[in-house]
Protein backbone atom coordinates (compact mmCIF):
# COMPACT_ATOMS: atom_id res chain seq x y z
CA UNK A 1 0.00 0.00 0.00
CA UNK A 2 1.34 3.00 -1.28
CA UNK A 3 1.15 6.20 1.12
CA UNK A 4 -1.10 8.95 -0.88
CA UNK A 5 0.81 12.31 -1.48
CA UNK A 6 0.25 15.71 -0.19
CA UNK A 7 -1.48 17.85 -2.03
CA UNK A 8 0.52 20.75 -3.55
CA UNK A 9 0.70 23.88 -1.82
CA UNK A 10 -0.56 26.01 -4.72
CA UNK A 11 -3.52 24.06 -6.72
CA UNK A 12 -5.33 26.52 -8.56
CA UNK A 13 -6.41 29.70 -9.18
CA UNK A 14 -10.12 32.03 -9.51
CA UNK A 15 -11.20 32.13 -12.80
CA UNK A 16 -14.25 34.60 -12.20
CA UNK A 17 -13.88 38.39 -11.31
CA UNK A 18 -14.50 38.65 -6.92
CA UNK A 19 -13.75 41.71 -5.20
CA UNK A 20 -11.78 41.52 -1.96
CA UNK A 21 -14.42 41.93 1.04
CA UNK A 22 -11.57 44.03 2.80
CA UNK A 23 -10.47 46.31 -0.03
CA UNK A 24 -12.37 45.52 -3.05
CA UNK A 25 -9.55 44.25 -5.00
CA UNK A 26 -9.99 42.21 -7.88
CA UNK A 27 -8.89 38.54 -6.96
CA UNK A 28 -9.29 37.35 -10.69
CA UNK A 29 -6.50 34.45 -11.18
CA UNK A 30 -4.85 35.07 -7.79
CA UNK A 31 -3.55 31.68 -6.56
CA UNK A 32 -5.33 29.32 -4.04
CA UNK A 33 -2.90 27.86 -1.73
CA UNK A 34 -3.51 25.48 1.36
CA UNK A 35 -3.55 27.12 4.36
CA UNK A 36 -0.42 25.89 6.95
CA UNK A 37 -1.95 25.04 10.14
CA UNK A 38 -5.57 23.47 9.31
CA UNK A 39 -4.90 22.59 5.30
CA UNK A 40 -7.92 24.78 4.39
CA UNK A 41 -7.84 25.97 0.64
CA UNK A 42 -7.83 29.89 0.71
CA UNK A 43 -7.50 32.73 -1.15
CA UNK A 44 -5.47 36.15 0.40
CA UNK A 45 -5.37 39.23 -1.02
CA UNK A 46 -2.45 40.48 -2.78
CA UNK A 47 -3.34 44.14 -1.30
CA UNK A 48 -4.75 43.49 2.14
CA UNK A 49 -3.78 40.30 3.05
CA UNK A 50 -8.02 39.37 3.64
CA UNK A 51 -8.49 35.87 3.24
CA UNK A 52 -11.19 35.20 0.47
CA UNK A 53 -13.55 32.38 1.03
CA UNK A 54 -13.84 29.95 -2.15
CA UNK A 55 -17.41 30.02 -1.47
CA UNK A 56 -19.11 32.75 -2.27
CA UNK A 57 -22.89 33.79 -1.09
CA UNK A 58 -25.57 36.46 -1.60
CA UNK A 59 -24.02 39.93 -0.08
CA UNK A 60 -26.55 41.00 2.49
CA UNK A 61 -27.23 44.56 1.85
CA UNK A 62 -27.10 47.76 4.58
CA UNK A 63 -30.75 47.19 5.04
CA UNK A 64 -29.81 44.36 7.25
CA UNK A 65 -27.36 46.26 9.67
CA UNK A 66 -30.04 48.97 9.48
CA UNK A 67 -32.69 46.40 10.77
CA UNK A 68 -30.00 45.29 13.58
CA UNK A 69 -29.32 48.62 14.78
CA UNK A 70 -33.27 49.56 14.92
CA UNK A 71 -33.79 46.72 16.17
CA UNK A 72 -30.91 47.42 19.30
CA UNK A 73 -32.36 51.02 19.46
CA UNK A 74 -35.70 49.42 20.47
CA UNK A 75 -34.42 47.20 23.03
CA UNK A 76 -32.99 50.33 24.48
CA UNK A 77 -35.87 51.72 24.86
CA UNK A 78 -37.79 49.22 26.02
CA UNK A 79 -35.07 48.42 28.78
CA UNK A 80 -35.21 52.32 29.68
CA UNK A 81 -39.01 52.17 29.78
CA UNK A 82 -39.06 49.56 32.23
CA UNK A 83 -36.32 50.98 34.80
CA UNK A 84 -38.88 53.98 35.10
CA UNK A 85 -41.32 51.90 35.10
CA UNK A 86 -40.01 49.46 38.05
CA UNK A 87 -38.90 53.09 39.83
CA UNK A 88 -42.32 55.04 39.42
CA UNK A 89 -43.40 51.37 41.11
CA UNK A 90 -41.86 51.33 43.45
CA UNK A 91 -41.78 54.93 44.64
CA UNK A 92 -45.79 54.90 44.28
CA UNK A 93 -46.11 51.89 46.74
CA UNK A 94 -43.52 53.24 49.25
CA UNK A 95 -45.47 56.92 49.11
CA UNK A 96 -48.74 55.21 49.96
CA UNK A 97 -47.11 53.08 52.65
CA UNK A 98 -46.12 56.58 54.11
CA UNK A 99 -49.32 57.75 53.52
CA UNK A 100 -50.45 54.95 55.36
CA UNK A 101 -48.65 55.15 58.75
CA UNK A 102 -49.51 59.06 58.94
CA UNK A 103 -53.38 58.06 59.50
CA UNK A 104 -53.43 57.57 63.07
CA UNK A 105 -50.99 60.46 64.04
CA UNK A 106 -53.30 62.78 61.19
CA UNK A 107 -55.94 62.21 63.12
CA UNK A 108 -54.32 63.36 66.08
CA UNK A 109 -52.81 66.29 64.92
CA UNK A 110 -56.08 67.32 63.44
CA UNK A 111 -58.36 66.85 66.77
CA UNK A 112 -55.47 68.58 68.83
CA UNK A 113 -56.22 71.72 66.12
CA UNK A 114 -60.13 71.57 66.50
CA UNK A 115 -60.12 71.80 70.43
CA UNK A 116 -57.25 74.80 70.09
CA UNK A 117 -59.86 76.80 67.71
CA UNK A 118 -62.97 75.40 69.95
CA UNK A 119 -61.10 77.04 72.74
CA UNK A 120 -59.83 79.67 71.01
CA UNK A 121 -63.99 80.35 70.53
CA UNK A 122 -65.18 80.02 73.75
CA UNK A 123 -62.60 82.64 75.01
CA UNK A 124 -63.93 84.84 72.18
CA UNK A 125 -67.49 84.75 73.66
CA UNK A 126 -66.52 84.92 76.95
CA UNK A 127 -64.62 88.16 76.39
CA UNK A 128 -67.53 89.43 74.63
CA UNK A 129 -70.10 88.94 76.71
CA UNK A 130 -67.82 89.99 80.03
CA UNK A 131 -67.29 93.39 77.98
CA UNK A 132 -71.22 93.57 77.67
CA UNK A 133 -71.87 93.25 81.33
CA UNK A 134 -68.82 96.01 81.99
CA UNK A 135 -70.44 98.35 79.38
CA UNK A 136 -74.36 97.96 81.05
CA UNK A 137 -73.02 98.78 84.55
CA UNK A 138 -71.19 101.43 83.93
CA UNK A 139 -72.24 102.86 80.38
CA UNK A 140 -70.59 106.18 80.61
CA UNK A 141 -67.47 103.77 80.32
CA UNK A 142 -64.91 105.29 77.33
CA UNK A 143 -61.55 103.79 78.31
CA UNK A 144 -61.08 100.08 75.89
CA UNK A 145 -60.36 97.04 77.71
CA UNK A 146 -56.92 95.83 78.22
CA UNK A 147 -56.45 92.87 75.94
CA UNK A 148 -56.67 89.48 77.06
CA UNK A 149 -55.07 86.45 75.78
CA UNK A 150 -57.66 84.46 74.69
CA UNK A 151 -55.86 81.10 75.67
CA UNK A 152 -55.06 82.30 78.92
CA UNK A 153 -58.51 83.00 79.73
CA UNK A 154 -59.53 79.64 80.57
CA UNK A 155 -57.66 79.46 84.04
CA UNK A 156 -59.23 83.16 84.29
CA UNK A 157 -60.53 82.77 87.86
CA UNK A 158 -64.45 83.05 88.00
CA UNK A 159 -64.93 81.69 84.67
CA UNK A 160 -67.77 78.80 84.41
CA UNK A 161 -67.75 76.75 81.61
CA UNK A 162 -70.49 74.13 81.48
CA UNK A 163 -71.66 71.62 78.41
CA UNK A 164 -75.18 70.02 78.88
CA UNK A 165 -76.37 66.99 77.42
CA UNK A 166 -77.01 68.63 73.82
CA UNK A 167 -73.71 69.47 73.62
CA UNK A 168 -74.49 73.63 74.38
CA UNK A 169 -71.37 75.36 76.12
CA UNK A 170 -72.16 77.89 78.32
CA UNK A 171 -69.56 80.18 79.38
CA UNK A 172 -70.83 82.19 82.68
CA UNK A 173 -74.55 81.09 81.53
CA UNK A 174 -74.03 82.47 78.44
CA UNK A 175 -74.90 80.08 75.36
CA UNK A 176 -72.00 79.84 72.79
CA UNK A 177 -72.73 79.25 69.35
CA UNK A 178 -70.96 76.13 67.76
CA UNK A 179 -67.73 76.53 66.39
CA UNK A 180 -67.65 78.13 62.40
CA UNK A 181 -64.05 76.06 61.75
CA UNK A 182 -63.54 72.38 60.64
CA UNK A 183 -66.03 70.49 62.63
CA UNK A 184 -64.52 67.02 61.32
CA UNK A 185 -61.31 67.30 64.56
CA UNK A 186 -59.74 64.68 61.71
CA UNK A 187 -56.30 64.08 59.31
CA UNK A 188 -58.18 66.70 56.74
CA UNK A 189 -58.50 69.48 59.28
CA UNK A 190 -56.61 72.38 57.83
CA UNK A 191 -53.68 73.28 60.21
CA UNK A 192 -52.61 76.90 60.77
CA UNK A 193 -48.84 77.53 61.25
CA UNK A 194 -49.43 79.50 64.16
CA UNK A 195 -50.80 76.20 66.24
CA UNK A 196 -48.12 74.40 64.45
CA UNK A 197 -45.41 76.28 66.07
CA UNK A 198 -46.50 76.60 69.27
CA UNK A 199 -48.32 73.34 69.45
CA UNK A 200 -47.37 70.67 67.28
CA UNK A 201 -44.11 69.33 69.19
CA UNK A 202 -45.72 69.20 72.42
CA UNK A 203 -49.20 67.14 70.78
CA UNK A 204 -46.88 64.95 69.42
CA UNK A 205 -45.16 64.30 73.00
CA UNK A 206 -48.10 64.09 74.94
CA UNK A 207 -49.34 61.23 72.36
CA UNK A 208 -46.46 59.10 73.29
CA UNK A 209 -43.93 60.03 70.05
CA UNK A 210 -44.41 58.87 66.10
CA UNK A 211 -43.43 55.72 66.47
CA UNK A 212 -45.91 55.04 69.51
CA UNK A 213 -48.82 56.11 67.15
CA UNK A 214 -47.45 54.48 63.65
CA UNK A 215 -50.28 52.90 61.77
CA UNK A 216 -49.29 49.21 61.60
CA UNK A 217 -51.64 48.68 58.52
CA UNK A 218 -49.06 49.95 56.21
CA UNK A 219 -46.97 46.61 56.32
CA UNK A 220 -49.71 46.13 54.11
CA UNK A 221 -47.87 47.02 51.50
CA UNK A 222 -45.26 44.79 51.57
CA UNK A 223 -47.35 42.32 50.34
CA UNK A 224 -47.60 44.09 46.09
CA UNK A 225 -44.02 44.90 46.91
CA UNK A 226 -42.95 41.60 47.33
CA UNK A 227 -44.51 40.45 44.07
CA UNK A 228 -43.79 43.55 41.99
CA UNK A 229 -40.28 43.70 42.93
CA UNK A 230 -39.49 39.41 42.78
CA UNK A 231 -40.89 40.44 38.77
CA UNK A 232 -39.07 42.64 38.05
CA UNK A 233 -35.62 41.17 39.49
CA UNK A 234 -36.40 37.98 37.21
CA UNK A 235 -37.32 40.05 34.16
CA UNK A 236 -33.80 42.02 34.94
CA UNK A 237 -31.83 39.20 35.69
CA UNK A 238 -32.90 37.49 31.73
CA UNK A 239 -32.58 41.05 30.03
CA UNK A 240 -29.11 41.63 31.24
CA UNK A 241 -27.67 38.39 30.35
CA UNK A 242 -24.41 40.47 29.22
CA UNK A 243 -23.95 41.66 32.96
CA UNK A 244 -23.09 39.27 36.08
CA UNK A 245 -25.46 39.22 38.67
CA UNK A 246 -23.68 41.51 40.66
CA UNK A 247 -23.24 44.06 38.01
CA UNK A 248 -27.01 43.71 37.54
CA UNK A 249 -27.71 44.73 40.77
CA UNK A 250 -26.78 48.15 39.63
CA UNK A 251 -30.03 48.84 38.12
CA UNK A 252 -32.32 47.96 41.90
CA UNK A 253 -29.80 50.40 43.29
CA UNK A 254 -30.49 53.42 41.01
CA UNK A 255 -33.46 52.69 41.09
CA UNK A 256 -34.59 52.38 44.79
CA UNK A 257 -32.23 55.73 45.26
CA UNK A 258 -33.91 57.46 42.33
CA UNK A 259 -37.34 56.94 44.06
CA UNK A 260 -36.01 57.45 47.67
CA UNK A 261 -35.24 61.18 47.01
CA UNK A 262 -38.64 61.61 44.92
CA UNK A 263 -40.73 60.04 47.97
CA UNK A 264 -38.75 62.78 50.42
CA UNK A 265 -39.13 65.52 47.81
CA UNK A 266 -43.08 64.94 47.81
CA UNK A 267 -43.46 64.67 51.55
CA UNK A 268 -40.92 67.40 52.10
CA UNK A 269 -42.55 69.84 55.22
CA UNK A 270 -45.22 72.89 53.58
CA UNK A 271 -46.12 75.34 55.66
CA UNK A 272 -48.70 76.80 53.08
CA UNK A 273 -52.02 75.10 53.20
CA UNK A 274 -52.21 72.17 54.44
CA UNK A 275 -54.14 69.29 56.20
CA UNK A 276 -53.15 67.15 59.36
CA UNK A 277 -52.38 64.40 57.45
CA UNK A 278 -50.23 66.35 55.12
CA UNK A 279 -48.19 67.46 58.32
CA UNK A 280 -47.98 63.52 59.74
CA UNK A 281 -46.68 62.43 56.33
CA UNK A 282 -43.93 64.77 56.56
CA UNK A 283 -42.77 63.60 59.90
CA UNK A 284 -43.12 59.90 59.00
CA UNK A 285 -42.11 59.90 55.50
CA UNK A 286 -37.99 59.73 56.84
CA UNK A 287 -38.87 57.18 59.10
CA UNK A 288 -40.66 55.07 56.57
CA UNK A 289 -39.27 55.60 53.14
CA UNK A 290 -35.72 54.46 53.49
CA UNK A 291 -36.98 50.84 55.31
CA UNK A 292 -39.49 50.52 52.47
CA UNK A 293 -36.81 50.87 49.42
CA UNK A 294 -34.24 48.76 51.50
CA UNK A 295 -36.75 46.33 51.82
CA UNK A 296 -37.70 46.21 48.16
CA UNK A 297 -33.91 46.52 47.21
CA UNK A 298 -33.33 43.15 48.88
CA UNK A 299 -36.74 42.14 47.35
CA UNK A 300 -35.66 42.99 43.73
CA UNK A 301 -31.58 41.23 44.64
CA UNK A 302 -33.90 38.30 45.31
CA UNK A 303 -35.49 38.54 42.00
CA UNK A 304 -32.21 38.54 40.07
CA UNK A 305 -30.94 36.06 41.79
CA UNK A 306 -33.35 33.75 41.08
CA UNK A 307 -34.85 35.04 37.72
CA UNK A 308 -32.24 32.73 35.34
CA UNK A 309 -33.19 30.10 37.09
CA UNK A 310 -36.48 30.33 36.80
CA UNK A 311 -36.24 31.31 32.87
CA UNK A 312 -34.16 27.86 32.42
CA UNK A 313 -36.94 26.05 33.97
CA UNK A 314 -39.62 27.87 32.00
CA UNK A 315 -38.00 26.71 28.68
CA UNK A 316 -36.73 23.21 29.53
CA UNK A 317 -40.57 22.48 30.19
CA UNK A 318 -42.12 24.53 27.10
CA UNK A 319 -39.51 23.66 24.96
CA UNK A 320 -38.18 20.41 23.14
CA UNK A 321 -34.41 20.76 22.91
CA UNK A 322 -33.63 21.10 19.51
CA UNK A 323 -35.75 24.26 20.26
CA UNK A 324 -33.89 25.27 23.09
CA UNK A 325 -30.47 26.23 21.28
CA UNK A 326 -31.53 29.40 20.50
CA UNK A 327 -31.89 30.11 24.28
CA UNK A 328 -28.40 28.39 25.23
CA UNK A 329 -27.04 31.74 26.28
CA UNK A 330 -29.08 31.22 29.85
CA UNK A 331 -26.62 28.55 30.55
CA UNK A 332 -23.85 28.88 28.97
CA UNK A 333 -23.70 32.41 30.20
CA UNK A 334 -23.38 30.71 33.84
CA UNK A 335 -20.84 28.35 32.73
CA UNK A 336 -23.42 25.65 32.63
CA UNK A 337 -23.82 22.92 29.84
CA UNK A 338 -27.57 22.77 27.96
CA UNK A 339 -29.60 20.02 29.30
CA UNK A 340 -30.01 16.42 27.79
CA UNK A 341 -32.85 15.50 25.88
CA UNK A 342 -33.25 12.68 28.24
Amino acid sequence: MTDQQSPPDQFDEIRADRACIGCGFNLYAQPVTKEEHYGLAICRCPECGTVAALQQYPTMTHWVNRFRALIAAIWVVVLIAFFFGNTGAISGMTAAACDESARQMGNLIGQAHQNWEDEKLIQLKAMEAEGEGDTQADPTTTQPAAPIDPLAALNAPGTTIITNSNGVTTINGVPMAPSTGSTSGGRWTSITNEWRDAHLDDTIELNGGLWANVNREFLIFLVPMTIVGTLFGIFWSVALLGATRKKALLIPLVACTIGLVVVLAIHAPDRTYVYGQSVAVSMYAPLIAPIMFMYQFLVLAFGIWIGRKVARVVVTLALPPRNRVPLSLLWTRDGLPLPSSK
